[in-house]
């Protein structure tokens, strides 16, 4: 069956509100809108991507290489009004669940009156979503590896003094967490053994918003990457692929690393091992069918880190983060299937830039210095944007090959 997606990136704080009406940040509100588009890229060809304003996407579409044109169809709530009648059986596929996205597809499906099957939200997705959940797996997978060392779990604190106790017991850094964040928001890194006032403000306002945030000792990181799987609801979890990718200096990401799967991941195995990686493969997908396999259906990435020990070896964590939704690791999975030539090579990008104007004259300069070239209808080598660039633009999406 058809499905229409939705791109709903932070859906972990509607999550958290557990309401239908939810008004997200406005830095949130600005990604959904400028990437509006960017299921088009990972979405079947019989698919269809709902936008809530459509005016720019003809002329990207029109300046787009004929080779290159995504078949799956953008439509808005009167174009799908308009062709109900003809229009066969969907299901509803936002990137991610949350009360508010399942509400905003009933609404399409009685307003256009199209034959949408649309999720309904289980009481179990909210714990799903949390990191609570991430933590209790990681323990499951340390009693599948006792062997493997294996970082302890996350402590997660209601008080201020719970997480002044930690810091004087563990060894610093520190990373402080809100248990509904994810891709690096909701995210601080403590350098102290005791919290200055900056941090104990940033605590007090996570208690005030959350309830409680989870701590852990920072680990000397080497390379992030990101084991990306599918749950079919029905109780199986398969393996889909290996993402490695990069973030900002404290752990917001910026792109992935799009090569050969068998190139990604001698990136992560020249430092554990072949057999570590896929003892650790097998063991998360064991787990993760134990967990969510018979509840949710839909994309889950988890995201891990290759860390240097304190005795100059190096060790896997394996699980820093689940993400019980479409991920930024499995679009460049499907990007490199999908549309990259054999042997070739880049990132797949996502940027921000704070001034208006900004994004477009950078998308401009990189068109001009990195023109795209094709071979066989995939990309050999060049720059890429995957949505439309305007002068409100401020999020861009994009492939660079070199």
């Amino acid at each position: 069956m058809s499905r229409i997606h939705y791109f709903n990136p932070g859906h972990e704080t509607a999550v958290l509100l557990g309401t239908q009406n939810y008004t997200a940040p406005t830095n949130v509100r600005k990604m959904q809108k400028d990437l509006a588009l960017l299921p088009v890229w990972y979405a079947e060809e019989d698919d269809f991507v709902y936008l809530e304003d459509s005016k720019a996407t003809p002329p990207f579409f029109a300046h787009l290489p004929k080779d290159l044109h995504p078949a799956p169809i953008p439509v808005t709530k009167a174009m799908l009004a308009k062709n109900a009648p003809y229009l066969s059986p969907m299901d509803a596929a936002p990137w991610g669940l949350s009360p508010h996205s399942l509400h905003l597809f009933e609404q399409l499906r009685d307003k256009a009156k199209v034959r949408l099957s649309v999720p309904t939200w289980k009481e179990d997705y909210f714990r799903l979503t949390g990191r609570q959940t991430a933590a209790e797996c990681l323990e499951k997978i340390q009693a599948l590896l006792p062997d493997l060392p294996i970082p302890v779990a996350p402590r997660f604190c209601t008080q201020l003094r719970e997480v002044e106790r930690y810091m004087i017991l563990c060894n610093a850094p520190f990373v402080l967490k809100t248990p509904y964040s994810s891709s690096g928001r909701g995210l601080l890194w403590v350098e102290k053994r005791k919290p200055d006032t900056k941090t104990k403000n940033w605590i007090e306002g996570a208690f005030n918003k959350q309830g409680m945030i989870s701590i852990e000792s920072g680990l000397d990181k080497v390379q992030d990457f990101a084991m990306e799987f599918y749950s079919d609801g029905q109780g199986t979890v398969r393996y889909e692929g290996l993402s490695v990718f990069n973030t900002e200096e404290r752990g917001s990401y910026t792109g992935n690393i799009l090569e050969e799967q068998s190139t990604m991941l001698s990136r992560i195995t020249r430092f554990t091992g072949e057999e570590t990686y896929s003892r650790i493969q097998e063991a998360v997908r064991t787990v993760l069918q134990e967990v969510y396999g018979s509840t949710y259906a839909g994309c889950i990435g988890v995201d891990m880190l290759v860390y240097k020990q304190k005795d100059g070896s190096f060790a896997i964590h394996p699980c820093i983060e689940i993400n019980m939704r479409y991920t930024m690791g499995m679009v460049a999975l499907r990007l490199f299937q999908q549309y990259v030539a054999p042997g070739a090579v880049g990132d797949y990008r996502v940027s921000y830039e704070k001034e208006a104007g900004e994004a477009l004259e950078k998308h401009r300069l990189m068109s001009e210095t990195y023109p795209l070239r094709l071979a066989n209808g995939r990309i050999q080598e060049g720059y890429l944007s995957l949505c439309p660039v305007t002068k409100e633009t401020h999020y861009r999406a994009y492939l660079l090959l070199m």
